[in-house]
């Protein structure tokens, strides 16, 4: 990975003794405005999205005055690899960001950083032709998604402020600080406030409690709380939504209290699955090591689940499946243990943990492959009522 390309994106504009652009900028500029101008959009309407660090890509603007601007305003940091402007030929890992395994050190061989991610994302739409692909003008939902996630994790959270300190990093350490002192809603509402008028009026540290929850959600784990029956008969969930009581035991779903809020009984935690496994094609990283289970060859020894009888027995009934290596195939794990075991308290936990087994053998049983999907609650085991819990599991996996 190379830490030096487009360098001259990062060293100043401007050449201090001589008071002009610098003039290794001004080539970048040329380059730029090459590979954007030549685009079959820009040369029909003589538009395009402007890059320079006012606009940030949200504008479209006439060629001339694109110009001016980088001239004036340069380039948005950290946008070295121009997707957004037909750059789709260049070396994967080229990127400025640091990768998933840089972060990890040797803990993983597969290196998924946010901008390739992006990248990525947006080059869905470029498997067509050239003709087919000028009718795209702009990126799918999950590539928007994407790039409002990678523009809150670089801007800067107000101009000249310290290094690091960007609306997503603030988000997520308003929200720990929240879990950590037990903070109310409101309370943490107050605090983002008060905080945004101290700063400068270009800030961008979320208003609210809600816009920082949102922000944190881009990550890709947002989740759900369930009510469900104190005994465990049914989830308050989907068409019974709704109901009061339970279905079967006729026992009530709030306790009874003063506040104007009800609290249920009892609840469950269900994380969705669907957006992080997406999450792996969108990666070129990751995408092809989800496709190894079908592209090795095995020597004679068991070393993967693939290699073993039941494996191959499954793909003898669903021949279909087998044939689309893109598929995945889970493996589901379900564990419980004592999360109070320090303070003497009998209360059981349950989480139920899905990974890709597409994965050769020394990245499908790593943490950051193993997805936490539900968290089932105590104090007591699950025992025949865990196809409850499982429900919304199912489903999502019937919708897949």
């Amino acid at each position: 990975m190379s830490r030096y390309f487009r360098s001259w994106m990062d060293e100043p504009m401007m050449d201090s003794e001589a008071n002009i652009l610098n003039e290794e900028y001004a080539r970048g500029i040329v380059e730029f405005m090459k590979v954007a101008g030549n685009q079959p959009r820009v040369l029909k309407s003589s538009k395009l999205k402007c890059p320079c660090s006012v606009c940030r890509n949200s504008r479209n603007v006439a060629v001339e005055i694109v110009w001016h601007h980088l001239y004036t305003n340069g380039f948005t940091p950290g946008y070295k690899i121009w997707y957004l402007h037909g750059e789709t030929n260049y070396d994967h890992g080229s990127s400025s960001e640091p990768t998933v395994s840089e972060f990890l050190g040797d803990r993983t061989e597969v290196g998924v950083g946010t901008v390739e991610m992006v990248n990525n994302a947006f080059r869905e739409n470029m498997q067509y032709g050239s003709e087919e692909r000028d009718k795209f003008e702009e990126p799918n939902l999950e590539a928007r998604r994407f790039f409002g996630m990678l523009d809150a994790a670089k801007q800067p959270l107000y101009k000249g402020c310290k290094e690091g300190h960007s609306p997503l990093s603030s988000a997520t350490r308003l929200m720990t600080i929240k879990t950590d002192h037990n903070l109310s809603e409101e309370c943490v509402d107050t605090i983002t406030e008060w905080a945004k008028d101290l700063l400068p009026e270009d800030n961008l540290l979320p208003a609210s409690y809600y816009e920082g929850q949102k922000l944190v959600a881009g990550l890709g784990l947002p989740y759900k709380m369930i009510d469900m029956c104190i005994d465990n008969c049914m989830l308050y969930w989907r068409e019974d939504e709704n109901r009061n009581s339970c279905r079967f035991c006729r026992k009530p779903r709030y306790q009874e209290t003063s506040g104007r809020v009800p609290i249920p009984y009892k609840r469950m935690w269900y994380l969705p699955i669907t957006d992080r496994y997406k999450r792996l094609y969108t990666s070129q990283r990751t995408a092809e090591p989800m496709r190894w289970h079908g592209d090795h060859r095995q020597d004679g020894d068991i070393t993967h689940p693939s290699d073993a009888e039941a494996w191959k027995h499954f793909q003898s009934l669903y021949p279909d499946f087998v044939y689309e290596r893109r598929n995945v195939y889970l493996g589901l794990c379900i564990y419980g243990f004592n999360s109070f075991r320090k303070h003497r308290r009998k209360y059981s936990l349950w989480p139920v943990i899905v990974t890709p087994y597409n994965l050769p053998p020394s990245l499908c049983m790593r943490r950051e492959f193993l997805f936490l999907s539900i968290l089932v609650p105590g104090p007591d085991h699950p025992k025949r009522s865990l196809d409850v819990f499982l429900q919304p599991l199912i489903y999502e996996l019937q919708m897949l």
